[in-house]
Order: C-alpha cells, then structure tokens, then sequence
C-alpha cells in the first residue's frame, strides 16, 4: 500500500506541477488525488506499531476532504488552500507522533520526523496566507505529494527490510538472555 500511494502521489505531483490548470480542472484533480489516497489509507497498516485506528481516521478525513473539495465545482482559492490546510496539519502532527514512536523501529524515523515537522510548517503557511495565488498554490500542492510520494516509496522498501531487522533483534536479545546467569538477569 505505501509503494502504490507513493507511486500515486509522486505522477500526480508531477502532473499537479507541470500542467496549466484552470481552478475548476484543478479541483477536480485534487479531489480525485484525495480520495484515492484516502481509500488507500484506510486500508493500510500503521507501520510504526500504532492501533490501525489511526489509519482509519486519516483515510477518512482524506476521504472527507476529497469529498468536500468535489462538492464546490468551482471553490475559491481559499476553500481549496483552507482544506489543504487543514489536511496537511493534521496529516504533519500524525507523522511527528508516528515516528517519535517508531524511532526504535524505523531506521530512518528522523527522515519521517522531518516531513512531519515540514508538514506542519507548510500547512501553517498555507493557513496564514489564503490569498495566494493559484500559482503558488499549485505548485505546493504538487511540490508536497511528490515529496511524500518518494518519502513513502523509501518507508514501502524499509518496511520490506522490517520482518528479517524484528528476527535479528529477537535473536540477539536471546542470545543475551541465554549468556548471562539467571539471577543478575533478575536484578
């Protein structure tokens, strides 16, 4: 599920980026890119170990947002730059929390916790300033999911890695176990 929404994220930055958009055609993208996302996330395990609610909930507000942005045909830059918003806001505080958990697990977790914080930042800029211009807008849009596109093709190959890092741990804190006598391992 990472690879194929990072794959996703990455053309349809690409796309989002380098295509003269009216705001109509760009809606119309957007939303389609959020509610394919969204449904791809409600499917998705956590990979940082969390409760699978959490995927639940972001899929749905993805799901939601895309929605919403459907349902103004033609919405103002600040509807459009208010969703996206909000989106990545929340999007950023559950990456910042997701890796600070999984910083045992994940080896790059600092990376993830990068995005997270950029994330937030982003979404502070675009909630600050509504009246930017589709330009400008455009080109987050698309700069961002490209971004996090590559970012969860990364995490889909490391995920991959996980099952063989998990038995080595497992077996190096046995072998550990196994050496030292019964009771300096109860102290």
């Amino acid at each position: 599920m990472l690879l194929v929404t990072g794959i996703l994220s990455v053309v349809a930055g690409g796309i989002i980026t380098f295509t003269d958009w009216t705001v109509s055609d760009l809606v119309v993208f957007v939303g389609a890119l959020l509610v394919f996302r969204g449904f791809f996330t409600l499917f998705s395990v956590p990979v940082d170990g969390s409760a699978r609610t959490w995927s639940i909930v972001y899929g749905l507000v993805e799901l939601g947002v895309g929605i919403a942005v459907w349902t103004w045909p033609e919405p103002t830059l600040l509807v459009l730059a208010a969703f996206i918003g909000w989106l990545l806001l929340f999007r950023g505080i559950t990456t910042i929390a997701g890796s600070l958990s999984s910083r045992g697990v994940i080896p790059y977790w600092g990376l993830v916790l990068a995005f997270g914080i950029l994330e937030t930042v982003v979404s502070f800029y675009l909630l600050a300033r509504p009246g930017l211009t589709l330009v400008a807008a455009v080109l987050a849009i698309g700069l961002f999911s490209m971004f996090y596109g590559v970012a969860q093709i990364v995490l889909a190959f490391e995920v991959r890695r996980l099952p063989a890092s998990a038995d080595n741990v497992a077996r190096d804190l046995n072998e550990d176990a196994s050496s030292r006598p019964l009771d300096s391992a109860l102290r």
